[in-house]
């Protein structure tokens, strides 16, 4: 009998504390910040374009693509709505692809260069992209100033490896950086708010 009650005692701590070790899994907080190598920035505003279905390998449609734009600045739009500019200090430009059609889903996205697609068989590039949700193009623009026109003035670095992770759903969206670039510098920050639906 005492054996029986200190093992009902057991697996009561242990599935106690099992429940409580995933409830206390730490989230990423959300700083709306971004720091690239050892300097941070603000961010205060998203814009998104959504291109719908995409095929990435053979002749159908296999994933859906959403472009994301982050910036401490002003995204200036022409009259169709469509992206002209960027003033700021920062903007963080990523390409995502959702693995599946109709809607873009939230997920983390693993950096995968497409460079060499073109080189690449029908049968490679299914393998490559299959069922994965993949980032395959990104940038970080800096300016001086706040007032800068990034599209004059800015410097731009791309994506070399890493990873974003997407929470939410349309137009209201958390986006986790976790990126490292060309240069070897690393970007880690986060974003939550309303994006901003433009046109390419």
């Amino acid at each position: 009998m005492k054996n029986k009650i200190y093992s009902i005692m057991l697996l009561t701590i242990v599935i106690g504390f099992t429940s409580c070790s995933k409830k206390d899994d730490p989230e990423v907080q959300v700083t709306n910040t971004i720091t690239v190598d050892a300097t941070t920035y603000s961010l205060a505003k998203g814009a998104y374009i959504d291109f719908g279905n995409v095929s990435l390998y053979g002749t159908t449609p296999t994933h859906y693509s959403n472009e994301f734009y982050t910036t401490d600045g002003t995204f200036k739009v022409g009259s169709a709505n469509n992206l002209e500019d960027i003033t700021g200090k920062i903007a963080v430009y990523i390409d995502l692809y959702s693995s599946g059609i109709g809607s873009f889903k939230a997920g983390s996205y693993t950096y995968v260069s497409d460079s060499n697609d073109s080189s690449l068989t029908a049968a490679q590039l299914k393998t490559k992209y299959e069922n994965k949700n993949v980032c395959s193009f990104g940038f970080i623009v800096t300016g001086p100033n706040s007032n800068t026109s990034l599209a004059i003035n800015g410097v731009d670095i791309e994506v070399k490896s890493g990873s974003v992770t997407v929470e939410g759903t349309k137009p209201n969206f958390k986006i986790i950086y976790d990126l490292v670039l060309e240069n070897n510098k690393t970007v880690k920050g986060s974003y939550s708010g309303t994006f901003a639906l433009i046109k390419n």
